[in-house]
Parts: C-alpha cells; structure tokens; sequence
C-alpha cells in the first residue's frame, strides 16, 4: 500500500494545478451563461425596496407559520422515535446523533403522511384532528428527544475555524432565502396546480378525492399531506398563515437533508471541515434553492432516497434486519412521493444480489440474504401501496396517468393520446433529438448551459461543484481504497442517473442522486487529499468557488421574486402576486366580481388552480385541447359559442399571445390547408376576443362572459 501511495504522490504533482485549472475553466464558463440572473444582480438589488417593509400582522403570521412547521416537524421525530426504538435492538450506539435524529425524523414524517391518507378516507380532514394529532406528535417529540439525548456526546465539539465559517456562511445564505421565499404566496406552476392546490381543495371537501380536470390528484401525493395538516393547522388563524404554514413544513426537508449529509459524512470518519463541504456541495445548487423555495417535492424525494442508500451500505456491512426495515420504510416514503422512486428500487435490487454473490464466494447464506432483500423491497411497495391502489381502482391502472399505452387506464380529460404526448414533452428536457453526443456531453451541459424555465436547457441550474468534483470521484474509485458504503451510494447514483439520462432530463429529478455523490467526491478527495501533496486545500477552495457561484444564482433568482416585504407584511399578498404572476388581476376580478358558484374556463393559464376561489374547468397540461377540439368540431363561431355555452361555464379566461400565432399556435393543423387553418383561427378569435362578451383583456389576456 505505501508503494500505491508513493507512486501516486511522485506521479501526480501537477494534480493540484491541473484541479485548479479545471474548476476556473468550469466557474468561468458557468458565469458566462448566467448573463439573466448573476448578470443582473446589480440591477435586481432595487427590487427588495418600493415601499412599506413590514406589518406587525404579517411578520405573526410568517412567524405562526414557522411556529407551526417547527411543531409539526416535532411531532414527525416524536412518533419517528417511537417507531424506530423497538426496530433497532442495537440502541445505535455507533450512529451520528445528528443522523440518529433525522433518521427518525423522516421515519415518523412517513408515518404522518400515511396518516393522513387514512384521515382523508374517513373524511376527517377537520381542524380538531390537525390539533389533537400535532399535540400526541409535539408530546412524544420531547420524550424522544430526552431519550434519544440522554447518556450521548455530541457529535461536534471545538471552535470553527475561519474556513468552516466562511462554509457555514456560504451554507446559510441559500438556507435564509428559501426559508424566506417558502414563506410567500406560492407562484411555482406546480404549486398552483397540485402541491398547494389539491390540499386546498381536499380541506374544503373534508375529505381526501378526486379533484375533477385535475388529474394530479390520482398521483401518489405523500408529500401534500404534510400540506393538509399545515393548512389545517394555519386555516385555524387565517388563509395567509395556512401559506406560510404549508411552506415552511415542505422547506423542512432542505435543512433535513442538509443533516443526513453531514451525519453522514461524519459516521464515516471525515473531519469536519469535509463534511461541512459535502453539505455545501448540495445546499448551493441553485435548483435545490428553487425547490425548497417553491414548496415542490423533490427534497423530501431526495431525503427519503439518500437515508435509504445509507440503511442499504449499514446491511452490506452489517447485514442486521433493522436496517432493511429502515431502508422499507425510507423506499415506501420515496414511492409515496413519486413514481420515479421505482428507478431507485431497481438499483436496490441489483445491490442485494451482488451482496449475496459477495456472500457465496465467502461461504455465506446466500439465500437468506436474497430473501431479506426482496422482503424489504416487499414492504417498500406495501407501505406506497395506498396510493397506487387507491388510483387503480378509480382508473384501471396504478400507474395511472402514464404509461397508457403498456397499461389501459381511463379517467375524464386524460386518454391515451394525452399520455403519450405527456411522455413525448418528458422527453424534450435536455433537447429534442439526442445524438450519442449529447448523451455523452450531459453532464457538461447540465453543469455549465442549463437554464431555468428552458426544457432544452434541463429546466433548472445545478453548478460545476459536482464536474469539478467528477475527475476525483473517478481518480479515487479507480486508485484509492473506499468504504464500501460510498461505493454503493455511488453506484446506486449511477444508475439513477442512467435512467433519468434515457428518460426525462429535467435537472430537479436529478437532486436525489446529488447527496451521495456529494458525499462520494468528499470521500475520494480527502483519501487522494492524504496521498498527494497540495490536492486537498485546492480542491476545497474549487469547490468553495463553485458553490459561491450558485449562491449568486440562488440570490439572484430570490431577489427576481423580491419576497421579503410580503414576507414581512410591508407588500399586500395582492401586490406580490400581482408582480409575479402577469395573469393574477384576472383571478381578483372573478374572486370579487362573480358568483360563488360561477364556473370558469382556464385555457393556457399555467394549471393555476389554487389562486381562483371558484368551480375551475382545466385541462390538464395541454390547457387548449377542449378549445382546439371545439374549434375543429363546429362550422361557425355560433355553433363554437353554443359549444361553449354548452358546457356550463360563465367565463372564459384565455392566454392568448402564443394561440393566435400562426406558427406557434396548437389550434393549426399541419395537415390541413393554410387558408383552412387561418379560418379557424379566425374562430378562435372571434370566440375569445368578442368585443360583445369582453370584461377585461391586454395583450396577452381576456376574460369574456358566456351566456347560454
């Protein structure tokens, strides 16, 4: 071993001026894409200001809904606590506090949301039971604690080193501004239509349903639960403190993931500061920002799949039954999130049977290894079930609404057509039309192009840290000698990233992957860092730099929204979300001026749902199909009004900026005629900007009455 060690040190002396080289080369070219964010942030500084900076009524109910997020996350480790303790007989006495913690947390967070899909099947969805549940949850929160507490040492001790601050500062800023921007009204598109949507709708019903035009809600929604007992909880005090409530709940998950990572870093034997910087490495992914931010469900995704891989490297090692439990639990979680999680049970599977070839060529009992293996991804799929039961007896498929066309399902406003076509737009993240080449340079792309908003351009940002940290990662695979856990992280990662590779390149279903190579890269380089002179300090100062250029990004695109007034109370919810979403004066008018039961028509209003306090007909992601339909159907634009009239709605609110352009527009037909297609738009506009029926409009917008 010390001959690998000192070929490798008299060989590798340009390593430290080679890394440094990469990483400006990356961080110079990550900064030259970034002219729409990082290049405007002089410009964007003036956004924070523009009037009253707070209200004492707003700064309560921001910090009620961060009082009651810190509560449920409480009740999520007491009844975590109580699960986990009769599981491990080990008592853990080799874990991470800190990991122990989150370990449990998430554990009881899974529990909570299965919870509350059974409350919702009962139709107890009620204020009562959202109090009395959060006061069993706090109480057995702080007796899990004093347990969990007592007869342990810290995991952390000494003063911090300049450099660990200068990381914790870096740490903390995108932390503070997504907690921040947690805290605003939702303006994230799948907010609107599902993640704040849905849990609005099923509070108002009692009940846990199908919501109609939405097909969301025959997803699995393990995430949204939390969203219903928030609300519920910040309902009690008023629609805006529900918000903050809901927010701050779902933007738990970033810090808790935060935490799985440094406990984890720490278990394996690294000093502080490398797991400091396997935090930072995630923590100023500007993507990871906008999630936690945006109330989406990717963190809580990548929290339940990183303390999975984890449970996976302890049985490898210790092969103890509690750990396949632990990892059922986390896996379960995962699948009641998101479907995607399947791609996860795949490499779990791969993992258990190279654990019992490992066992055969030792001698060992190869099947009761395979045996508990498959057992644990048995009760993975028992404990997601719920949902996918609960969605194949409504429509016929579990997997229901994809994949129609390998599996029949039916509901009202989806059908095979639809489904395809949603797998054919998955499918033009990254760009349309991959070459090998393409595939070849993602993660080039995904770190230096990628753009938010942009599906060719991956849908999001996720810096250089980890491309940077890609030639170590390979260089300590292939030379150094590596736990055996971080080998299956690694490679549990690899083959996540195969699958989103070849399926939808979107960058936000990559930030499950992202902890375990974050922790992979830490690992490889603090073991290169000892062999080779100079690699370690280089290394951690490219890697400072490239997470210092996302949290320019991260800043940037907070201060875009500018959320800290409404945050505080200084900005009215009404002016926030008037100057973040251009359509949102549409909705005030219809909530004052309308009819309580006055149903609406959305066509290509961003599947906003929540926002519109009326009966809403939507079509699900292809928001203009009804009206194409019906345009195409009739021969005049009074058989397209009476079509219309036909329906029951009141009003029509239409985009139609993009409708009426020949060359973009989804009402032409390419198969038909110019002068066919141009009739036809006609239609739609007479229809949509009839001056007779028009209550307000622009140049993107109208809003037309219908009368039967």
């Amino acid at each position: 071993m010390a001959k690998v060690a000192i070929e490798n040190k008299g060989s590798t002396r340009i390593a430290p001026i080679l890394i440094g080289v990469w990483a400006l080369a990356l961080v110079t070219a990550f900064l030259a894409y970034r002219g729409n964010d990082v290049g405007q942030l002089q410009n964007l500084v003036s956004n924070l200001g523009g009037g009253q900076w707070f209200s004492i009524g707003g700064v309560g109910e921001s910090l009620a809904g961060i009082l009651i997020a810190v509560l449920i996350g409480l009740s999520w480790f007491g009844i975590g606590n109580l699960a986990a303790s009769p599981i491990d007989k080990r008592g853990d006495i080799d874990r991470s506090t800190i990991l122990m913690v989150v370990r449990d947390t998430a554990i009881g967070a899974g529990i909570w949301s299965l919870t509350w899909f059974f409350f919702g099947f009962a139709g107890a969805y009620t204020g009562p039971l959202a109090i009395g549940s959060l006061v069993v949850g706090v109480a057995a929160g702080a007796l899990g604690f004093r347990r969990i507490l007592t007869g342990r040492r810290s995991d952390e001790s000494g003063v911090f080193s300049g450099s660990e601050k200068l990381i914790l500062v870096l740490i903390t800023v995108p932390l503070v501004l997504a907690l921040i921007g947690s805290l605003a009204p939702p303006t994230a598109k799948d907010t609107l239509l599902y993640h704040f949507a849905l849990p609005k709708a099923f509070i108002a019903q009692g009940r846990l349903f199908f919501v109609d035009g939405n097909i969301a809600s025959f997803l699995a929604l393990g995430s949204e639960m939390h969203n219903v007992w928030a609300m519920l909880l910040g309902g009690s005090i008023s629609a805006r403190t529900a918000e903050t409530a809901a927010g701050a709940t779902v933007f738990l998950f970033f810090p808790l993931l935060l935490l799985t990572i440094f406990g984890w870093v720490r278990e394996l034997g690294l000093q502080r500061g490398w797991s400091f910087i396997a935090v930072l490495i995630v923590a100023t992914v500007p993507t990871a920002y906008h999630v936690a931010a945006s109330a989406y469900i990717d963190l809580a995704l990548a929290l339940f799949v990183t303390l999975a891989v984890y449970e996976l490297g302890r049985w490898w090692t210790l092969q103890e039954r509690s750990d396949l439990i632990f990892l059922a639990i986390f896996l379960g979680s995962a699948l009641s999130i998101k479907l995607t999680s399947v791609f996860v049970l795949a490499a779990v599977g791969l993992v258990v049977l190279l654990r019992a070839r490992s066992a055969k060529e030792t001698g060992g009992n190869v099947g009761k290894i395979v045996l508990a293996g498959m057992g644990a991804l048995l009760l993975t799929t028992a404990i997601a079930s719920p949902w996918y039961l609960r969605t194949w007896k409504a429509t016929g498929s579990p997997v229901f609404p994809f994949y129609m066309s390998v599996w029949k399902g039916a509901a009202p406003g989806w059908d095979v057509e639809r489904s395809n076509l949603f797998q054919a737009m998955n499918a033009q993240y990254g760009g349309a039309a991959k070459s090998a080449a393409d595939y070849i340079l993602s993660p080039l792309k995904l770190s230096v192009t990628a753009q938010p908003e942009e599906a060719a351009h991956f849908d999001g940002v996720l810096g250089v840290a980890f491309l940077i940290g890609l030639p170590i990662l390979i260089w300590g695979l292939w030379k150094f000698e590596t736990a055996i856990e971080v080998k299956i992280g690694v490679g549990v990662a690899g083959i996540m990233f195969l699958f989103w590779l070849f399926s939808s390149e979107q960058l936000r279903y990559l930030l499950p992957m992202l902890p375990v190579l974050a922790i992979g890269i830490v690992w490889t380089g603090r073991e290169i860092a000892e062999k080779v002179d100079g690699v370690g300090r280089v290394l951690q100062i490219s890697l400072g730099a490239a997470a210092f250029a996302g949290v320019l990004v991260s800043t940037a695109w907070f201060l875009q929204k500018a959320p800290l007034r409404v945050v505080l109370g200084g900005e009215s919810r009404l002016g926030y979300l008037t100057r973040n979403l251009d359509y949102y004066p549409y909705y005030q008018w219809l909530n004052a001026n309308t009819d309580a039961d006055a149903k609406v028509w959305l066509i290509n209003m961003r599947r906003d749902t929540y926002n519109l306090d009326r009966p809403v007909t939507s079509d699900y992601l292809f928001e203009d199909w009804t009206l194409r339909k019906m345009i195409w159907d009739a021969r005049s634009v009074q058989e397209l009004k009476a079509s219309v009239a036909a329906t029951g709605v009141k009003y029509v609110l239409t985009r139609h900026d993009f409708l009426f352009d020949y060359d973009r527009s989804t009402i032409v037909d390419d198969k038909k005629p110019r002068a066919e297609n141009e009739a036809k738009l006609k239609m739609a506009k007479d229809l949509i900007l009839d001056p007779a029926n028009t209550i307000k409009s622009d140049d993107r917008f109208s809003l037309i009455k219908v009368f039967n």
